[in-house]
Formats: structure tokens, C-alpha cells, sequence
């Protein structure tokens, strides 16, 4: 039985190392880089010696929470107090130490440091993490992350094999390599029902905490400055801002109650106002999708009381609809919404669809194994030159499912897509079989998550997501635990 003392010893011993690495980058000049190690075995102590499910809460909340610098927050017009731990997180450490091989991230350290902590723990019987509670990921979510992960590493090998950029390669894989690595962490740590409920709380608190900072970033400095942003916060929020509303309403509708009726009339006016104001055209459809996911999993009774009042509603809608269809207003900023995308005949619709014609035509290239990672994609037709302020653009389109058709072909986007049927169907399982309002919340919550991911990867460079990675890895995984432990079929595994 490994004790307290024992479970520290390891990273104690780096301790004096970490301590005459630190002096050695003093002498070198190297300025605040020199504290890297001592902060390293620091974080190495923490994650060693605390339960899973609280890391794996922190770095859930701390990821969602900071700004990510590469996708331009506020449209670089403002820095939030988000944005510097934001940088510190995200950009790679390149940037601050200057050494040309570290071209990762801090968040892809820590991400690596705890899937070492759960595979040493399930080795070692480790019984910090409760092994006598069943977990974590059931057989077929294990092997659609197993098959997942296997296909995103032969596509790369199979793209350098054919002459691929290495560099640019790894700006495309990135989160789709990390996506079953964090699948695993968080199926290991959300084995018990509280810590589901702090995933569900953590979600919608770091959502109403980055909607009123881009809501005070529209009135206080955008407006007053004559500027109406295109986006006040990024666009991954809206898979965040869509998840927040949507498992609010169902775990007021799975418990009817006075904290989940308050919950609802305080944190829904301020999810619905930010996504209004970020104007995502994708957001709204991706709410929509969730909104009928959730009729159709609503008992009998309550999909009568819906579509009772959504025939009363009738004439509320049409009148605001023949109101606001013309109009440019912010409260009409929903049927702005369902115009474009029903009219789709802005110039950025018609560029959108010249790149996916041209990742067809690529596609074409090699329709079963594609191009691979590293690889650019065929620009039959030319539209608008972007070189001189990006010239990666060729490296990923907007559409991330025809881009990454193209990329691994049918076979290698079959073998990654496959990840998340399987994830709705385990949720489909576990929702019809939960007996709480927590578990029945998780369970929708992963169904949510995955439309309003693969909806983001259609319109706008989802796979690439940090945000979209980390929401889908956490309910997958801990869906995939919560079924787990009620199928004792179901062997534990890692």
C-alpha cells in the first residue's frame, strides 16, 4: 500500500537538481526562466500528491478560464486580466525561455505530467484515486480513442513520409493529438458524482465569468469607442457559452427546484446576452441542434408542455421575426443570425465556399489514405489572398471536417470521426440510465458538447479548438466513467 510519504518521494528527490539547474540558468543570464525547474517540481508535487479530480478541475476551470492568445481575444483591441496567465499557458515556451526545442506549451506539459500520474497510480494501486470505484472508460470509448489516437499518428508519419512540413505539421495535430490523451485524464478523475458535479459547475461558472468580461469589453470599451467587434470574446466561446445554457435548462428540467429555477434566472440572461454580442451565427445553430437533442430526450410529459407552448409562441416569433428581419439592432441580433445563414450570400460565405471546393478537389488527390498532416491544400480557385498576413492559410481550412477529409482521407477520418458516435451513444445509455439530476446533466452534457464541436468544426476551424478539446475530453470522460460504474460488465481500465 503506497502511503503519503511514499507517493512524495520521487518528485522530493528532484528537488536538489531542479535547485542547481536554477543556479546554473542565473549565471547564464537567463533572467525569470531560471526559477523553471523549482516551479516545475513544484507543479510536479501538486499534481503527485493531490486527488485527480481536483487537478483535473483545475486545469479544466484554468484552461476555459485564461484568454488564449491565439485566437485573438476582444479582436486584439483589449487585453483582459484573462490574457496574460492566458499567454503563459498557451504560447509555446519558445517564446520565453528561447530555446528552439521547446516548441510546446506549458498547458501540454501539465496535460502529459497527469496521464503519467494515472497510468503510475493504476500501476501502483495508488489508493488515492478511490481504485475500489469503478472506472474509467468503458471498452468502446478505450478503442475509439485507441483507434483515434493511432490514426492522428500514422497520418503524421504519413505526411512526413511524402515530403510534409514538420513545423506546420504540428500546428495542425496539436489538439487533435491531445483530445483522447485528456479523454483518458478526465475519465480517470470524474469517477464519482462529485466530481461530475464540479465539472457541471465549473463549466458554467468559467462560462458566466468570460461572458461578463466580454460583455464589459463591448459596453466599456468597444461601444464607447464607435467600434462594433465582428466577436467580443473568441470564437471557441460559443461551444462554451452553448454548453453553459444548455446543461443549466436540463438540470432545471432533471430537477425541478428552487436553486435550479435560480440558477436558470441568473446565469441565462447573462450566457444568452454574450452570445448575442459575439454574434457567432454558428453559436445559435449549435443551441439549436441542442435544444431539439433536448426535446427529444425530455419525458413524454414535458415534450407535450413544449410543443404546447411552442404553438403559443407562434405568433410572438413571426411578429418578432417580420420586426427584426431588416433591422440591424442588437435585440434582433438572432434573426441577423438565421438571415445569414439561410441567405448564406455575404462575401465570406462565398469565400468559404471556394476553400471547400478546393479541399474537395484536394480530397480528390488521394480519396483513401489523403495527404496527410503537413501538407497544404489545393488552391484550384483563388480567393482572396491572405498570404501577407498569413501565409500558413494553406495548412488548415475554415470547414475542419472537409479539411481534415482531405487530409486523411476516408479512412483516416473514419477512423478519427468514429470517436464521436461512440461517445453519443454511451451518453444516450447513460442518460436513459441515470437516477440523479447530476448524472442525467453529464450525460446530456456530452451529447451538447459533441453537436456543438463537430457544428464549430463545420463552420469555423473547430477541430483546432483548445476549448471545444478540453469541453469534449471532459464529458466524454466522464460519461464514460459514469457508465462504467453503472455496466459492472464493463472492465475498468485506464
Amino acid at each position: 500500500m503506497i502511503t503519503p510519504i511514499d507517493r512524495l518521494q520521487f518528485p522530493a528527490r528532484l528537488i536538489a537538481p531542479a535547485v542547481v539547474a536554477s543556479l546554473l540558468l542565473v549565471v547564464a543570464g537567463t533572467g525569470i526562466v531560471a526559477i523553471a525547474p523549482l516551479v516545475a517540481v513544484m507543479a510536479l508535487l501538486v499534481l503527485w500528491s493531490a486527488p485527480m479530480e481536483r487537478t483535473a478541475i483545475a486545469l479544466l476551470a484554468v484552461s476555459l478560464l485564461v484568454d488564449n492568445p491565439g485566437e485573438r481575444p476582444m479582436e486584439d483591441r483589449w487585453a483582459s486580466p484573462l490574457l496574460a496567465p492566458g499567454e503563459l499557458l498557451y504560447l509555446n515556451m519558445k517564446k520565453f525561455t528561447g530555446i528552439e526545442a521547446f516548441r510546446f506549451s506549458l498547458l501540454e506539459v501539465t496535460i502529459a505530467l497527469l496521464l503519467v500520474v494515472v497510468l503510475l497510480r493504476k500501476a501502483q494501486h495508488d489508493p488515492i484515486d478511490d481504485p475500489k470505484r469503478v472506472g474509467a472508460l468503458p471498452n468502446p470509448v478505450r478503442v475509439a480513442f485507441g483507434v483515434f489516437f493511432a490514426a492522428i499518428l500514422a497520418l503524421e508519419f504519413w505526411g512526413l513520409a511524402r515530403g510534409g512540413d514538420f513545423r506546420n505539421s504540428l500546428w495542425q495535430i496539436r489538439q487533435l493529438f491531445w483530445l483522447p490523451v485528456l479523454g483518458v485524464v478526465f475519465g480517470h478523475a470524474f469517477k464519482s458524482a462529485t466530481a461530475r458535479l464540479w465539472l457541471l459547475r465549473t463549466v458554467v461558472g468559467v462560462a458566466v465569468v468570460r461572458a461578463l468580461v466580454g460583455l464589459y469589453y463591448y459596453v466599456a470599451i468597444a461601444r464607447p469607442s464607435g467600434v462594433r467587434p465582428e466577436y467580443v470574446t473568441t470564437h471557441s466561446d460559443s461551444i462554451l457559452t452553448v454548453v453553459a445554457i444548455l446543461v443549466s435548462a436540463m438540470a432545471l428540467l432533471s430537477r425541478p427546484s428552487r436553486s435550479h429555477v435560480l440558477l436558470n434566472a441568473v446565469v441565462q440572461p447573462v450566457l444568452f446576452a454574450a452570445l448575442i454580442v459575439n454574434d457567432r451565427r454558428i453559436a445559435f445553430v449549435g443551441l439549436g441542434g441542442g435544444i431539439f437533442a433536448m426535446i427529444l430526450l425530455a419525458p413524454a410529459r414535458l415534450q407535450r408542455i413544449v410543443r404546447r407552448v411552442a404553438l403559443a409562441s407562434i405568433p410572438f416569433v413571426l411578429v418578432y421575426t417580420a420586426v427584426g428581419w431588416s433591422s440591424n439592432a442588437t435585440i434582433f441580433r438572432p434573426i441577423a443570425t438565421v438571415r445569414s445563414v439561410i441567405s448564406q450570400d455575404d462575401a465570406s460565405s462565398e469565400t468559404r465556399d471556394i476553400e471547400n471546393y478546393n479541399l474537395i478537389k484536394t480530397l480528390e488527390m488521394n480519396p483513401l489514405f489523403g495527404s496527410g498532416f503537413g501538407h497544404e491544400y489545393r488552391e484550384v480557385v483563388a480567393a482572396n489572398r491572405v498570404d501577407a498576413i498569413f501565409a500558413q492559410y494553406l495548412y488548415i481550412g475554415h470547414n475542419s471536417v472537409l479539411w481534415f477529409l482531405a487530409l486523411g482521407g476516408w479512412v483516416g477520418f473514419t477512423a478519427v470521426w468514429l470517436v464521436f458516435p461512440v461517445a453519443v451513444l454511451i451518453a444516450l445509455r447513460a442518460f436513459a440510465q441515470s437516477h440523479t439530476a447530476v448524472d442525467h446533466t453529464v450525460a446530456f452534457g456530452a451529447i451538447a458538447c459533441v453537436l456543438a464541436f463537430i457544428i464549430q468544426a463545420w463552420g469555423d476551424m473547430g477541430l483546432q479548438s483548445w476549448m471545444g478539446t478540453f469541453l469534449v475530453a471532459a464529458f466524454t470522460g466522464a460519461t464514460g466513467a459514469l457508465w462504467t460504474a453503472r455496466d459492472q460488465s464493463l472492465p475498468e481500465t485506464a
